[in-house]
């Protein structure tokens, strides 16, 4: 995959970006709105449509909110194998939707490069991500996963210069 910067592409604005920490409960942070989104597979038999809720969840807010850019935390490899498998199936189903939406590849940010970015410590645990939305900028996430999805929007305009 080329590096952004090699890339020249039409020039975004804060609106137009979508950060996602993708996983059963997705944090998601925009202009437009935050949150988690709860994916959480049912017990009962063929009910599980959890893929599927996250394909549409994500194609509907996409489209509501004319979002052109997604940034993601990368897979971490060093979880759990069940763990490495649900996030993978949802990144394949990232790709999908930004396929169907003519969007570029979404732009991933390394777990420990967005930790030391955030708190200066790679090595951040949950409540440290949360703090430092408080401090840096005065945003109360609801949980961890909305203090990612934060991170990851302040992390993408900072590196990009977009206004």
């Amino acid at each position: 995959m080329a590096s952004r910067e090699s890339v020249s592409e039409p020039v975004l604005n804060k609106s137009e970006i979508l950060s996602l920490d993708i996983a059963t409960h997705t944090g998601y942070y925009s202009t437009h709105g935050f949150g988690t989104w709860n994916f959480t597979e049912s017990k009962k038999r063929n009910e599980n449509k959890q893929h599927q809720s996250f394909h549409d969840t994500l194609l509907s807010f996409i489209k509501e909110n004319n979002i052109k850019q997604i940034v993601a935390e990368e897979v971490n490899v060093n979880n759990y194998f069940t763990d490495m498998r649900k996030l993978s199936q949802f990144h394949g189903l990232l790709l999908l939707v930004c396929d169907e939406l003519s969007l570029p590849e979404p732009y991933y940010v390394n777990v420990a490069t967005l930790k030391k970015w955030a708190t200066g410590n790679g090595r951040a645990k949950k409540p440290e991500m949360i703090q430092a939305c408080i401090d840096r900028y005065k945003f109360y996430p609801t949980d961890d996963n909305v203090a990612d999805a934060c991170h990851l929007y302040h992390y993408y305009i900072r590196k990009f210069r977009i206004t």
